[in-house]
């Protein structure tokens, strides 16, 4: 243990320091928080305590939530006691723990307002780098400090479990963005790109593409600020716009099936709505991140995305859950409209409808983004973390295999175009009349039919 005293004032202008190196934490009192006469100040760094409080054993919070003691514990006093600070007290603390879970600031509080004595209460956390070694805090009052790692809740991944995520990211990255290619070719050259549906599954196509491009390219570039942020805000922006497009398709589908609406005309609103959105959403976590430090908050430590620390990764995740919200409810509806189409001969052969409504939700998720959902049980299983990984990081792909290599439309017309580059070789046949049970769920198999060359 370490004890300074110190006698100061308010008119000394000076601030009461305490702390070197070797002692891995050090504390500044500002001295507007000084008494007019005459202050006595106490600073105490534990250099064993920690130790004895066994960093290596969590501590649970009263929802069950483990945390670690991740610092050597500091305590400031003043005689007399000022009824308010003036200014808060700096605390800033060596990380003894290489986790990357996050950072609290805490004081003891006794077992009267949390089962593990620890409280949050008037303190926040000013700095937690990745690259950074130590953690600074802010408290607005006297006592017994201390920083604690929060993997709230999550279950800890270890290196290999990392490992083998960022190994499926990038290869399912790379599936995904070829899919997206393909499909965009496929659209654009297989369809008619004046109707509705088509100028969706093109502009959704970009979005995630785009997204998914920048996503690969910049997400390690933590070193350079400015490149980071703006790989951050761009992935932010292109996956808002890919969500807002599916939503448009939902909508598309719900009028399709359920109102028999065209809404062609509507095609510059929805435009406009999904490419217009996003910027003002981004603009917003922008803001937020200057007002409250600097721009680079914008970013965690770790990926060029949205920090956790700051909580504006949750502006992300609520648009995500509004938007999912939205398309499972359409979804439902839909099918429950496609299932009454399907009458079967007999009662035995309800299992036909059952078939088919599965099959539409199967074959729909992907193109909906209902698999970032997944994401919402991650705090409970690291399969969790697998899961959404790989159904995710292969959206793309998924795309292209269910509502391209699937839909015996698209195939049909695409060996009526092989047949005229190569009539030698590509046998004449009949256009197909009736859609293949394939394109069960793909309501775009429905208007190929109405198309004519």
């Amino acid at each position: 243990m370490v004890l300074v005293f110190k006698k100061a004032h308010r008119q000394s202008a000076n601030d009461f320091y305490f702390g070197e190196q070797e002692l891995q934490a050090s504390m500044k009192v500002s001295s507007a928080n000084f008494a007019n006469n005459v202050s006595l100040v106490v600073g105490i760094v534990y250099t064993d305590l920690h130790e004895v409080l066994l960093t290596d054993q969590p501590i649970r919070d009263k929802t069950g939530k483990e945390r670690y003691l991740d610092s050597r514990i500091i305590a400031v006093a003043m005689d007399p006691k000022p009824e308010a600070l003036q200014e808060n007290v700096i605390l800033k603390f060596r990380n003894l723990r290489a986790d990357e879970g996050e950072k609290k600031c805490v004081f003891w509080s006794s077992f009267s307002e949390s089962s593990d004595g620890y409280s949050e209460r008037g303190c926040h956390v000013v700095k937690s780098k990745k690259h950074f070694p130590d953690t600074v805090c802010s408290c607005n009052h006297l006592t017994h400090f201390a920083v604690l790692v929060d993997y709230n809740g999550s279950p800890k991944l270890t290196e290999k479990d990392t490992t083998i995520l960022e190994i499926i990211t990038y290869v399912g990255l790379s599936l995904s963005t070829t899919g997206i290619l393909l499909t965009l070719i496929a659209y654009y050259f297989l369809t008619d790109v004046d109707q509705p549906l088509s100028q969706i599954r093109l502009n959704l196509s970009v979005a995630i593409g785009a997204g998914q491009i920048i996503f690969l390219a910049g997400i390690n570039s933590t070193r350079d600020t400015t490149a980071c942020v703006a790989v951050a805000a761009l992935t932010q922006y292109f996956l808002m716009a890919a969500f807002c497009w599916m939503l448009i398709e939902a909508i598309y589908l719900y009028l399709l099936v359920v109102k028999v609406y065209n809404i062609t005309e509507k095609m510059h609103m929805f435009h406009v709505i999904s490419w217009g959105l996003p910027i003002i959403m981004v603009g917003i976590s922008l803001s937020i991140a200057a007002g409250k430090e600097e721009i680079q908050s914008y970013t965690s430590d770790k990926y060029c995305w949205l920090s956790s620390a700051d909580n504006l990764i949750w502006i992300f995740i609520a648009f995500v859950a509004f938007i999912e919200g939205l398309n499972i409810s359409i979804l439902v509806r839909v099918i429950k409209e496609m299932t009454k189409l399907v009458q079967p001969i007999e009662e035995a052969n309800h299992i036909q409808q059952i078939r088919l409504g599965v099959r539409t939700c199967l074959v729909m998720f992907p193109l909906l983004g209902v698999t970032w959902l997944f994401g919402l049980f991650l705090p409970l299983h690291k399969a969790f973390a697998y899961i959404f990984t790989i159904f995710n990081s292969t959206q793309g792909f998924l795309i292209f295999a269910l509502h391209c290599l699937r839909n015996s439309q698209i195939r049909e017309r695409l060996k009526r175009k092989m047949n005229t580059i190569f009539p030698a070789t590509v046998d004449h046949g009949k256009k197909t009349s009736k859609i293949d049970p394939n394109d069960a769920g793909d309501m775009w198999a429905v208007e190929l039919q109405s198309f004519n060359e």
